[in-house]
């Protein structure tokens, strides 16, 4: 048998639409409306209300929870949410987590305040609860939006020199990929100079000049747009020595030497100066490396030059003197070794007791020959009947950690035969009727002079070479190098030191 709330009476719930609703009812009084299928009470606000609550449906979310900050602001769209109503997330392990705080905006809308979710049970369903305890829920809605991950271990990034250019990085990952940006925290700073790029991470520039061994230390935020993580570097800063002790050896060019019928003369050997000095914080020194004296270039001349200076600093040396290419002696310049002249004195040059020694005279001529040029080992042997003189020897250093001769005198010719140049690069007297030869390139050395006849004419000198040597130790500062310098640097034949060889051009080197 089927029962009607219309069949009640005495009483009984009135059954009807909208428009049957009991005109002036009293607060309490119940009404089942057909239309809309759903059980009324008058209520004293004087509205029917439903007594048995809608169920409530979830059809999307909005909003982001943040791992770093463990709470996200969610909006939960659906249907039939009623005031009281209270939102609960639950995770793929079944865990359930209310809503630190659900606010009813409409029967469409809620906002609730997530805490404590966890990214390993993501992701979550998201479920409303009404009063009635009628519910709704949407699955697999709610993911939780992970931190970067530092792939950069926190501390130091390294240690540098002052005044170096550094580039070093430190990154992040994303696990949902995201792209990663990078910026210095409040209150942090970088070394003068050194900048952070906030696409890649990459910490880049030049550290500057320091008093003291100084660490700096700051705080990169990596952030995905949502979440920041911080994490906190250093880079350490080495002061560096300025004034080291540094050796130097200057070497002139050598001069040019003579010939042509027998009364040429060998190239003087270049200035050799040696000694120590101790270069002044940031000051910028000059260098210049001599070029070779140019031979006698053809018959009857007398065209052969002297060897050009070479310079460090307030150091230099001068170059060797030319050979005489016809009679007569042409004296050495002043510190460079000078050439020998047809039965006349040798050309003038530094003696030893000048310190430190640039170079010896040169030998004298005999009865139609003439004397090879001095070195800075010694004089140039005098030449005898028809015999040219030999150059003078050149001097030794181990500068480079390795013995060398340097700057030896160039070789004399005579009318029947000449004698050779010194050891040192020094370049030998020619036959009759050949040309002498040069001196050794960036030895300093002189050149030969040329044999009888109108071929036999004298060659080049050898360019000079500039050497600089110190320490090699992580205290002293790397200098820096500008100009038309061309050198190479040898940290390993002299043990424990730093040997700089310029063998062309001028330019200068800051300490």
């Amino acid at each position: 048998m089927t029962i009607k709330f219309s069949d009640i009476t005495g009483g009984g719930i009135p059954f009807g639409n909208n428009a049957g609703r009991p005109a002036n009812p009293t607060t309490g009084r119940l009404y089942s409306n057909g239309e809309t299928q759903r059980l009324e009470l008058y209520t004293s606000d004087g509205s029917w209300e439903n007594i048995v609550q809608a169920i409530p449906s979830v059809s999307s979310i909005s909003g982001t929870y943040s791992e770093a900050t463990n709470s996200g602001v969610i909006t939960i769209y659906g249907t039939n949410f009623v005031n009281g109503a209270y939102a609960t997330a639950i995770g793929s392990d079944g865990v359930q987590v209310n809503a630190a705080s659900t606010t009813f905006n409409s029967l469409v809308q809620l906002t609730a305040t997530f805490t404590g979710l966890l990214n390993a049970q993501e992701p979550y369903d998201i479920k409303v609860t009404n009063p009635s305890n009628l519910f709704g829920l949407i699955p697999d809605a709610l993911y939780i939006n992970a931190s970067p991950v530092w792939q950069t271990a926190a501390g130091s990034l390294g240690t540098f020199q002052e005044q170096v250019s550094v580039s070093v990085s430190a990154t992040a990952t994303d696990p949902e990929s995201t792209a990663i940006t990078y910026a210095l925290a409040s209150g942090s700073t970088l070394p003068s100079g050194v900048t952070l790029n906030s696409s890649t991470g990459l910490i880049s520039g030049t550290l500057p000049d320091i008093q003291t061994d100084t660490t700096y230390t700051f705080t990169i935020n990596a952030t995905d747009g949502l979440n920041v993580i911080p994490r906190t570097f250093n880079l350490t800063s080495l002061y560096i020595v300025t004034v080291p002790s540094t050796e130097y050896l200057v070497i002139a060019g050598g001069g040019g030497g003579g010939g042509d019928g027998g009364y040429g003369s060998g190239g003087g050997a270049g200035g050799f100066r040696y000694g120590s000095m101790s270069p002044s914080s940031s000051t910028t020194y000059n260098i210049v490396v001599g070029l070779g004296g140019t031979g006698q270039s053809g018959p009857g001349l007398d065209n052969a030059t002297s060897g050009g200076d070479s310079t460090f600093a307030t150091i230099t040396s001068a170059g060797g003197g030319r050979g005489r290419g016809i009679s007569g002696g042409q004296p050495g310049i002043a510190g460079g070794s000078g050439s020998g002249g047809d039965r006349n004195p040798g050309g003038a040059g530094n003696t030893p007791s000048v310190s430190p020694v640039q170079g010896y005279a040169g030998g004298n001529g005999g009865t139609e020959s003439t004397g090879g040029g001095g070195g800075a080992g010694g004089v140039g042997l005098n030449g005898g009947t028809y015999i040219g003189g030999g150059g003078g020897p050149g001097a030794q250093s181990s500068i480079t950690g390795v013995a060398t001769y340097y700057a030896g005198g160039g070789g004399g010719c005579g009318r029947d035969t000449g004698s050779n140049g010194g050891i040192g690069g020094g370049g030998n007297a020619g036959a009759p009727g050949v040309a002498g030869t040069a001196g050794s390139p960036n030895t300093g050395g002189g050149g030969g002079a040329g044999g009888t006849g109108s071929a036999g004419l004298g060659a080049n000198g050898g360019s000079g070479v500039v050497f600089l040597a110190y320490q090699n130790s992580p205290n002293y500062k790397v200098p820096a190098i500008s100009g038309g310098l061309t050198y190479t640097l040898d940290t390993t034949t002299r043990a424990g030191y730093r040997v700089y060889r310029f063998t062309s051009g001028s330019g200068t080197i800051t300490f």
